[in-house]
């Protein structure tokens, strides 16, 4: 898998440029359709390596993709080691909280992130519903 990760580092700005649309990527002469394909292929065959590895955790790729944009924008080469480092990081301490929540028991991760993720994922949701508040509104 560690080629493939390193081959979507290398492409992250094509994969960008993609991301903008098919006439912005023709614009700059970039193939749109082979890129495309290979970026779909490449994270279709790092995620079916991950899940086969550790298995399915839900919301991960969900909710923390969309925290790292939030705070560094939506330039994706830079917010892989990000978004990995999160990733991690949340998914160590989901880990630490299933085992401590019912000592000497431990509770699944995937049912701690799935639990913690859903109630992020919703506070994304209504923070992105609702606008600022006291912003000006222009009549």
């Amino acid at each position: 898998m560690l080629p493939l990760v390193v081959l979507a580092f290398i492409f992250a700005n094509h994969f960008n440029i993609v991301g903008m649309g098919e006439d912005f990527s023709k614009n700059l002469g970039v193939n749109y359709s082979l890129v495309l394909f290979a970026g779909l292929s490449i994270a279709a065959m790092i995620t079916a390596g991950i899940v086969v590895t550790a298995g399915t955790i839900p919301y991960i790729g969900l909710i923390v993709p969309n925290i790292v944009s939030m705070f560094k924008g939506d330039r994706i080469k830079s917010n892989l080691i990000d978004t990995a480092l999160f990733g991690a990081i949340f998914v160590l301490v989901c880990d630490m909280a299933g085992r401590r929540i019912m000592y000497p028991y431990e509770i699944p991760v995937n049912l701690t992130v799935g639990i913690l993720g859903s109630i992020i994922f919703i506070m994304l949701l209504i923070k992105r519903l609702n606008p600022v508040k006291g912003a000006r509104q222009s009549s």
